[in-house]
């Protein structure tokens, strides 16, 4: 009793309270539903945000310097060249990394060591741009179209690439002065054989004299070869005289041009005075589109338009769930989608496809008027229909379950024998 008055007199105060505010020209606010209801309401804009931070997220992460290819300036993972780098940088050498010969952006050949990595994936073209290159060239790795090359300079040496040498432990055994501050490496892979080494240098030979590092120098430039590319990477580092054969072959010259090729990367390398370079050459008489001519970022924009297009679909695309039967909106009468049915076979002139479903249907109502079950074999079946009619059983199995009529006027006259088939069974 007293909690009911109490309940009244402040059901009556509240009510003088808000008809006083009303009277002063105030307006009082409604009460806010509550946070579970406002978070459905705005579902869609939480979904928004959330995917827009996400993907923020991945970009910025994406976007990190770290790589993961092999050779990689930027990958501290064992197989990458990050530690290679970064003591190189430290000994005041300026190393940049590319990916696309045409950003080589090299100001002073003769000042500039340009390292070429796998070059078993350049194409031809690339390769002889890159042999023009008036500096020191380093390639991490061998090929046979190096050898072929060296072979135009030194017809004598008559260099020829060995897939395969021994792995293991080497000594320098040539005058090389890097090769012998080196001492020994644990080397491995393809080498470079010749029966005489004239005009070049052969180090760290294996037992069949197949050597893993070669120097040439012609017309006041080295090309060297560092036919096993492992030597340059930061789980060899630590090995032997690894580290000292890289730092010594990189470090000659205060700027390092670090190429890792792109697997769509078909420019070649243009330099001061380069053949390839602006102003140089014929002009040309047409320009093939390529890849190239897009502007920088189009890739990653496309990709963002499909990532979007994505987020679309998902966003306005209808949930999957179970179906749900609906009432047709017109009534289909069966005789029509019999006609229509028949039309279609008939248009495909699909004759035994249409007589199997014939023959289908009428076994059904032959088994069903004789008792025989649907799980019975064609043996039942055929021997029932038999006794039924007075036919013999061959004849009822050529009808039932034989080959299907080439053409529509063999199904028409399958379709009579079926049905007199029929009649005779379901007499009475």
């Amino acid at each position: 009793m007293t909690a009911s008055i109490a309940t009244t007199a402040s059901t009556a105060t509240t009510e003088s309270t808000a008809e006083a505010a009303q009277r002063e020209g105030f307006t009082t606010a409604e009460a806010r539903p509550p946070l579970r209801t406002r978070a459905w309401r705005a579902r869609w804009w939480i979904v928004g945000v959330s995917g827009f931070v996400a993907i923020m997220a991945l970009a910025v992460h994406t976007a990190s310097p770290e790589s993961a290819e092999a050779l990689s300036t930027l990958n501290p993972n064992p197989t990458g060249a990050m530690a290679t780098a970064e003591i190189l940088r430290d000994q005041g050498v300026r190393l940049h990394e590319f990916d696309y010969l045409e950003r080589a952006r090299i100001g002073d050949p003769s000042n500039t060591t340009l390292v070429i990595t796998l070059p078993s994936t350049l194409l031809h073209d690339q390769l002889e741009s890159i042999l023009e290159y008036p500096g020191d060239i380093v390639f991490l790795g061998s090929s046979l179209a190096i050898t072929y090359a060296l072979d135009d300079w030194l017809p004598a040496a008559d260099l020829h690439y060995e897939t395969s040498t021994e792995q293991g432990v080497r000594d320098a055994a040539c005058d090389n002065l890097d090769a012998q501050a080196a001492g020994r490496i644990d080397v491995g892979g393809p080498g470079i054989a010749s029966d005489d080494w004239s005009g070049a240098v052969a180090c760290f030979p294996d037992s069949t004299g197949a050597a893993a590092y070669v120097v040439v120098e012609r017309d006041g430039r080295t090309i060297t070869i560092v036919t096993d590319p492992v030597l340059a990477m930061n789980e060899s580092l630590t090995t032997e005289g690894n580290a000292a054969l890289v730092f010594r072959t990189l470090g000659h010259h205060a700027n390092v041009a670090w190429y890792l090729r792109a697997l769509d990367d078909t420019s070649v390398l243009v330099f001061p005075g380069s053949r390839s370079g602006p102003g140089t050459g014929p002009v040309p008489d047409s320009v093939s589109i390529s890849p190239d001519f897009l502007p920088t970022g189009t890739v990653d924009a496309l990709w963002a338009l499909a990532l979007a297009g994505l987020v679309a679909a998902l966003w306005k695309g209808r949930r999957m769930g179970r179906l749900v039967p609906e009432p047709l909106p017109v009534v289909v009468h069966a005789s029509e989608s019999t006609r229509g049915r028949g039309r279609l076979y008939r248009k495909a002139h699909a004759s035994g496809r249409a007589s199997a479903a014939l023959r289908a249907a009428a076994a059904e109502r032959m088994g069903r008027r004789l008792g025989v079950p649907r799980s019975a074999d064609a043996p039942a079946l055929i021997g029932a229909i038999a006794r039924a009619s007075g036919r013999d059983a061959p004849g009822i199995e050529r009808l039932l379950y034989g080959p299907p009529p080439p053409s529509e006027a063999a199904m028409m006259d399958l379709v009579k024998e079926l049905d007199a088939l029929e009649k005779e069974v379901h007499r009475p």
